[in-house]
């Protein structure tokens, strides 16, 4: 997954595994509430605390670090979590999407392009058949990278007031369904 890629800007970056030494760059990511808040955390106070939450990231195989190819600066995460069904067990072959970037490089497109690379990864490695996401509604940015990334939106829950995340406000539910049909894929096979 460590495969370097180009925005539409002409910006390289890449996709790694975090490792511990992130915590400084992570630190800027969770520190700040314009990203924490939206993303459904409380933001973190110190390093030692981001460094808490880098901690619990790393044992996620498959959440990425976005690093800056010119200067090896880690701008953002996006990773795939694992989704429950409505037993509490993991779905099969599902998972949520979710990411987050440093506020001085939004409207870059970095986001966007990011998301197209761990899509293909969900799809075509991972052979997942469906991905979910979901955003505040008032969050126009994230709307666009998921519209943009062929995801329709499913659902709407309005969260009450005393609601831990999003108090008060509509959280939109999107999904996308893996349309490409893999040769030998039993769900495709026709007997």
């Amino acid at each position: 997954m460590g495969m370097v890629t180009v925005t539409a800007q002409g910006e390289q970056f890449k996709l790694r595994p975090f490792t511990a030494a992130d915590v400084t760059d992570y630190y800027e990511l969770v520190a700040n509430q314009a990203i924490a808040g939206p993303a459904g955390f409380t933001r973190a106070h110190s390093v030692t605390e981001a460094q808490f939450l880098l901690q619990q990231q790393l044992k996620l195989p498959q959440v990425f670090a976005l690093e800056l190819t010119a200067t090896g600066k880690v701008v953002g995460s996006v990773g795939l979590y694992e989704r429950m069904n409505r037993y509490g067990e993991p779905a099969p072959r599902q998972m949520d999407l979710g990411y987050m970037l440093n506020a001085d490089y939004w409207q870059r497109g970095l986001m966007s392009a990011a998301v197209h690379l761990i899509e293909r990864y969900a799809f075509q490695e991972l052979k997942l058949v469906r991905l979910t996401a979901s955003c505040l509604a008032d969050n126009q940015a994230s709307k666009l990278i998921l519209e943009h990334a062929g995801f329709r939106q499913y659902d709407a829950v309005k969260h009450p007031d005393y609601a831990p995340f999003g108090a008060g406000q509509t959280e939109l539910f999107y999904e996308c369904v893996d349309l490409a049909t893999t040769p030998g894929d039993d769900q495709n096979a026709t007997r």
